[in-house]
């Protein structure tokens, strides 16, 4: 009876909740707004805090909302002016001057000077600022005066005079947080110099932006664009299909074709670089992994167990491409070529053979391989995530080749959030994850060195979730660094990432393109990035938002949501989620690292 009534207690405060918000709703009905509501499924929203995010999800929120000092072209992703309309170099090309345009103002009418930028990189810097260390570490910046500003870099620097990665922020907001608050703000306040800035975040619900009166461009004629999680892919699919939402990323494979072939849609297959990877624990972090994992003979006989092919039809039915190295740049110049003989084909008999060789053997006949004399089995933990669509499946595939060599898998449902600490903590032994890398490859290529890898002294600071180390790829790296001719940089990347494939820590399986959908008849302004062959949302620098337009016949963009719709959201959770979170306890939603 208690359970009962605590019930109907919830019931009564929802429908009391909805009655007030629908008049509130039915209020605000005359204001015609123009919404653009976009799905996402298999992934959550980390944080909206730029400095320590990792969810792809996030950065469309990021890019959105704060202005950096050049942009990227959505053709080449070549520099443009951004809150700098130019800039000149000097000092031999370590100096670049970058000249503000007028009037630059934060969303909350405060001014934007060139004291943001000079906050936004030296303490970057100086604090080792998780997203952007790779592209400020090396520089200082000094204001001149208010409209300028002038940033040097301590080495040449390949990736100047791009700064389309460091998302500017406001002093005058995020300077009152200290070293240790900085990184753990919620970043909820709303104050940007995008087109869009946040107006309301529910975790595992929707993220809700409005448009910026103040950006420099003018408001933008799309009023709100809304962030609507499901679930479920083919809710979200439904979804976009009804016209409730407008557009959809993370489709499912099996769901991408038919969506091509309706009326009134496109669907996208948005190549940048992204790829799918199973990693298997170096041994280099906090804790150590099974003690064969330490061996790379067992490694190699790994992946020479995983079948990227069968993957990638069965998994992705064929969408994609199957891949050896790492994918470091949306452009693929900077993927190295493996050469077929150091590949690590799918063959079973040589993976039993090396296992053999190494004196892993099955002694008691179980099925399992033994340490070498006889000792701890090869049971290896796999961290599965629950809330992705292809995870599961792939994890099936894996353990059953892995059993044809004599190696037991035994899998872990987890949810993303949890894995990164699992991983930072390093007290895993494999995991199947995805990354989309940034255009210049420095950031990628900087998350596997060694000082990426958590410590005891830092153990909330990692990239490096392969916790694989070695002395030699940090060298060939700091080079690469200051390299600016273009081709021996290439040759120098290309050198670390075969190192990187080599130790056979980081099996790459496939490059897998972003899957999008979007209806035709409420929106104009879509924009691939790259060009041709790159997504529609979610891509480097995110133009289409800022570009979109709504069609003179579709009112006021159909698929979006207003207060009503997300109104239901929430009351829907209520009656659905919430009810249980009385019963039992608040459970944090999954998020997933791109």
């Amino acid at each position: 009876m208690k359970t009962a009534r605590r019930m109907l207690a919830v019931l009564g405060a929802a429908a009391a909740v909805l009655l007030a918000v629908t008049a509130a709703a039915a209020a605000d009905d005359s204001d015609k707004k123009v919404v653009f509501s976009v799905g996402i499924t298999s992934t959550n929203f980390d944080t909206l805090n730029p400095i320590m995010g990792y969810s792809a999800v996030d950065f469309d929120v990021w890019n959105t909302q704060y202005g950096t000092l050049t942009n990227k072209a959505a053709k080449d992703f070549a520099p443009i002016p951004g809150l700098a309309q130019s800039w000149q170099v000097s000092n031999g090309g370590k100096t670049y001057t970058y000249t503000l345009r007028d009037g630059l103002t934060w969303s909350d009418g405060t001014p934007l000077t060139s004291k943001d930028i000079v906050f936004t990189i030296n303490r970057s810097r100086e604090e080792e600022w998780q997203n952007y260390s790779a592209f400020t570490q090396n520089l200082t910046a000094r204001a001149i005066d208010d409209k300028t500003v002038a940033v040097t870099s301590s080495i040449p620097d390949p990736k100047l005079p791009g700064l389309g990665d460091v998302y500017i922020l406001p002093e005058h907001i995020w300077g009152k947080l200290d070293a240790k608050e900085i990184v753990k703000y919620p970043g909820l306040d709303g104050v940007g110099s995008g087109p869009f800035t946040t107006l309301e975040f529910k975790r595992g619900q929707f993220v809700r932006m409005k448009a910026n009166p103040s950006y420099w461009a003018g408001k933008r004629p799309v009023d709100e664009i809304v962030f609507r999680i499901f679930n479920n892919a083919d809710a979200m699919v439904a979804a976009l299909k009804k016209g409730e939402i407008d557009a959809a990323h993370n489709v499912p494979s099996e769901a991408f074709d038919g969506l091509g072939t309706t009326a009134g849609m496109v669907a996208v297959q948005g190549n940048q670089g992204g790829f799918d990877e199973i990693a298997i624990n170096g041994g280099a972090g906090l804790q150590k992994p099974h003690p064969a994992l330490l061996d790379r003979r067992v490694r190699v006989a790994m992946a020479h167990a995983i079948d990227r092919k069968v993957l990638l039809d069965r998994v992705w039915l064929g969408i994609g491409s199957v891949a050896q190295a790492v994918s470091p740049s949306a452009d693929p110049a900077w993927t190295p070529t493996i050469p077929p003989d150091e590949q690590f084909d799918f063959n079973l008999v040589k993976a039993n053979k090396i296992l053999d060789d190494a004196g892993y053997k099955d002694t008691n006949g179980d099925g399992i391989r033994e340490m070498p004399g006889g000792g701890e089995p090869l049971d290896f933990s796999y961290y599965v995530r629950s809330e992705s669509e292809v995870a599961p499946p792939v994890a099936e595939f894996v353990g059953g080749w892995m059993k044809k060599i004599g190696i037991k898998i035994t899998q872990k449902p987890t949810t993303a959030d949890q894995l990164t600490t699992i991983i930072g903590k390093g007290t895993y032994d494999m995991f199947h994850w995805s990354w989309t890398p940034y255009v210049d490859p420095d950031p990628q290529i900087s998350y596997f060195r060694c000082n990426q890898i958590a410590t005891a002294a830092d153990p909330g600071s990692y990239n490096n979730d392969a916790n694989w180390c070695d002395p030699v790829y940090d060298a060939l790296y700091k080079q690469q660094n200051v390299e600016l001719d273009r081709s021996k940089r290439l040759a120098i990347v290309h050198r670390m990432l075969t190192r990187l494939h080599d130790a056979a820590s980081y099996n790459v399986i496939a490059l897998t393109p972003d899957l999008q959908a979007y209806r035709t008849d409420r929106f104009t302004g879509w924009l691939r990035q790259p060009a041709l062959v790159g997504p529609v949302i979610f891509s480097n620098t995110s133009p289409t938002y800022a570009s979109l337009a709504p069609i003179a016949s579709s009112g006021d963009g159909g698929g979006g949501i207003g207060t009503a719709g997300i109104v239901g959201i929430v009351v829907a959770g209520l009656a659905a989620i919430g009810i249980v979170g009385w019963l039992l306890s608040r459970r944090r939603s999954a998020d997933e690292r791109e």
